[in-house]
């Protein structure tokens, strides 16, 4: 059983986690040919924002990451359940 508890999980394929030490994090599908999964960790601002919002502040931020991976360098290749 994975140490993260799935907070969201969306049809635009991405889900919010939370970790054990209770800070947020999103991970999204990205790549066209070549699929695979980034991770990034919701700083304190996202975490309000996530909290204030629900969905509809995780779309925008999907949709910005699935737009530019890397995501200002943040993003890191997620490993997976």
């Amino acid at each position: 059983m994975s140490d993260e508890e799935v907070l969201l999980q969306s049809p635009l394929l991405y889900r919010v986690l939370r970790g054990k030490d209770g800070a947020l994090s999103i991970e999204v599908v990205v790549g066209g040919i070549v699929q695979f999964e980034v991770r990034v960790r919701l700083n304190a601002e996202e975490t309000e924002s996530f909290q204030r919002e629900g969905r509809a502040f995780s779309d925008r931020m999907a949709q910005a990451i699935m737009a530019h991976p890397p995501f200002g360098g943040r993003s890191v290749k997620s490993s997976g359940p």
